[in-house]
């Protein structure tokens, strides 16, 4: 039997990051009170970028525009100073392309166009930022651990008294195999001086 999407609904929960903060979907709408209205284009780990494409004002609209325009030179000026480092034989850097194209790309990556900033996802709602959606999960479903098996009980081993295996070898033991082999047989154990000087046992 299906479900309702309403029960459906009701049934996930929201994606939290590490922190515990909500984490809007992507295209959701996203309002500030003193930047305007604006769409949320992409999320890279914990932040947001957002499109402001209803500023509250001309002045929040240049001042974004400018933070942009800031945060590019920025980048365009560490950028020529990597691939100078690149290029200079006596610095740690040359000859490491991969590192340094890693490097870039984290650098470009932080550029915005002249209408977006850049929010901590952690941070947004309490810096007075609203989402109309967030992303839902279903919840996960615990886990029940197994019972460890039960220690097996100790085996009490087998009782070695009178039989070959004996290392006290009793004297009427030591008799009855002279008495049926001889000198062809030989004790498990070897005697102890004590023992060849007692007599206790045959001499092998």
């Amino acid at each position: 039997m299906k479900t309702t999407t309403l029960e459906n609904t009701n049934s996930l929960v929201p994606v939290l990051t590490h922190r515990g903060a909500r984490i809007p979907l992507r295209g959701t709408i996203a309002c500030h009170p003193l930047l305007g209205f604006g769409e949320v284009v992409t999320r890279s780990g914990s932040r947001l970028r957002i499109a402001i494409t209803d500023p509250a004002s001309a002045e929040v609209r240049a001042r974004i525009a400018a933070v942009s325009a800031a945060r590019e030179n920025g980048a365009e000026i560490e950028i020529a100073g990597l691939e100078a480092r690149l290029a200079d034989k006596d610095d740690a850097f040359h000859g490491a392309k991969a590192l340094v194209n890693g490097m870039i790309e984290g650098l470009i990556a932080r550029c915005t166009e002249p209408n977006e900033v850049i929010v901590s996802i952690d941070n947004a709602e309490a810096m007075g930022w609203e989402f109309d959606e967030f992303a839902m999960e279903l919840p996960k479903s615990a886990r029940k651990r197994g019972k460890a098996p039960a220690p097996r009980p100790f085996k009490k081993p087998a009782s070695n008294v009178g039989t070959l295996e004996d290392p006290s070898k009793p004297d009427w033991l030591v008799a009855e195999m002279n008495e049926c082999f001889g000198d062809m047989w030989t004790p498990t154990t070897l005697p102890t001086v004590q023992e060849i000087v007692e007599g206790d046992k045959p001499s092998a």
